[in-house]
């Protein structure tokens, strides 16, 4: 008899998750029509990532991820990286419907010491923080080393920790649980054996996203890893926290099974023909 508990509603979640000061956010003008609400004071009230507590430039720039239909991650890649094999500071530019940008997502770590660290050294621990147009950091997914299953912990704008990502061991394919900070599952992320770029996000029993790589061309997906990504939401899915979370897995699935620094197959080498003919499917 497993002890796993069962998914949670968003009514389920635990209220007490600690906080932290807040971020300086940037200014953004506000859109013409009715006005916004006063400036929340916002950090540290209510669950980590709510929105009703995010400042007024974070809610207009963070539109596409809390409310839209659907986000497309877009990976942006250095020449340096496709003439030497040389892995530079992962970089994403993540836009909504419209084209609009909704934020930019960048490794931290500048300098010979962290270039060193991310192409050498095996204990490297990545950190990908989210900003937005006013510089804001709207989300942070940290990456710590693991020896076979990935895990990362997924930060709120304020600092606090929003919930957690971790990978669990499957036969069959691949798949993740997004998890509250006290265990609770929220979600799972799975992905098919024979669809190895396409990722469901079910709860309950119910698909309430799609995380999806796109085929970029023949010669970028032999001589780059810069990937595309497309995010689809339910209208189900109307739960801005889990949202984030969502992002951080496409995120937290781009570096376990497609970066150059991890092995992109599902069993090990030689699985990786799988990715080669995935955009027939």
């Amino acid at each position: 008899m497993s002890n796993k508990p069962d998914l949670a509603s968003a009514g389920e979640l635990e209220l007490d998750w600690g906080s932290r000061e807040q971020r300086a956010p940037g200014h953004v003008p506000e859109p013409a029509g009715e006005p916004l609400p006063e400036e929340p004071s916002g950090a540290g009230k209510g669950l980590p990532g709510d929105p009703r507590y995010m400042s007024r430039e974070l809610r207009l720039q963070l539109t596409g991820l809390l409310e839209g239909p659907g986000l497309r991650m877009r990976q942006l890649r250095e020449l340096v990286e496709v003439l030497v094999p040389w892995e530079a500071r992962n970089q994403y530019e993540v836009c909504d419907d419209t084209g609009r940008p909704t934020v930019y997502v960048g490794e931290t770590g500048d300098g010979w010491g962290s270039a060193l660290k991310r192409n050498f050294w095996p204990f490297y621990k990545a950190r990908m923080e989210c900003m937005t147009l006013g510089g804001t950091v709207a989300l942070a997914i940290e990456r710590p080393w693991s020896f076979l299953l990935a895990h990362a912990n997924v930060e709120a704008w304020d600092g606090r920790l929003l919930g957690r990502i971790e990978q669990r061991f499957s036969v069959v394919g691949r798949k993740l649980e997004l998890l509250t900070p006290s265990g609770t599952v929220l979600a799972t992320v799975e992905g098919p054996l024979l669809k190895p770029w396409t990722f469901r996000v079910m709860q309950r029993g119910v698909e309430v996203a799609l995380i999806r790589k796109k085929w970029n061309g023949v010669l970028q997906e032999l001589f780059t890893d810069a990937d595309t990504f497309r995010l689809d939401f339910a209208p189900e899915c109307t739960d801005g926290r889990l949202r984030q979370l969502i992002l951080g897995a496409a995120l937290l699935v781009d570096m376990t099974w497609f970066d150059n620094r991890s092995s992109s197959s599902i069993v090990g080498p030689g699985a990786d023909l799988l990715d080669i003919i995935a955009f027939w499917k």
